[in-house]
């Protein structure tokens, strides 16, 4: 079951921004509208408005460097996928529930993610009302079943 505290830094009509941890690893959640392009949405880019879809990530933040100058990388193989995907879905369950976004997209670059997100995609679309349009190759996108 998804628990967990972020701490959001930005809430706003076009960005929201957080972090949270997962042991000693810190992580960081963003959401941008309107930053995808065709080929992210393809075949579906004649169906979906760019304007209205939201760019969702997470990353870990590299705690090397002192805040201000953190670089993020990859989520890596440090261990606990499960605890760091539920407070991804934490996450974005919130800004689902503040924004209510027509559109959402994210992307997995490993075969070993794509797992975690189908099982996301499927929590997405089962609780917070969206309908599948793509999960295929590493690419999701949910529509918003509210919005019609």
């Amino acid at each position: 079951k998804p628990k967990g505290k972020i701490k959001w830094k930005t809430k706003s009509a076009k960005k929201w921004n957080g972090e949270f941890s997962v042991d000693a690893r810190e992580f960081q959640f963003m959401a941008l509208k309107g930053g995808v392009d065709d080929s992210e949405l393809h075949p579906h880019e004649d169906k979906v408005d760019k304007k209205e879809t939201w760019s969702v990530s997470f990353v870990q933040i590299a705690a090397s460097r002192p805040p201000g100058q953190r670089r993020v990388s990859d989520i890596t193989g440090e261990g606990k996928p499960i605890e760091v995907f539920n407070k991804a879905l934490v996450a974005t369950k919130e800004f689902v529930k503040g924004t209510k976004p027509k559109y959402i997209y994210f992307s997995a670059k490993e075969p070993s993610r794509m797992k975690l997100y189908n099982l996301m995609v499927k929590k997405l679309a089962s609780g917070a009302g969206f309908k599948i349009i793509n999960a295929s190759q590493g690419n999701y996108l949910l529509q918003n079943k509210r919005h019609r």
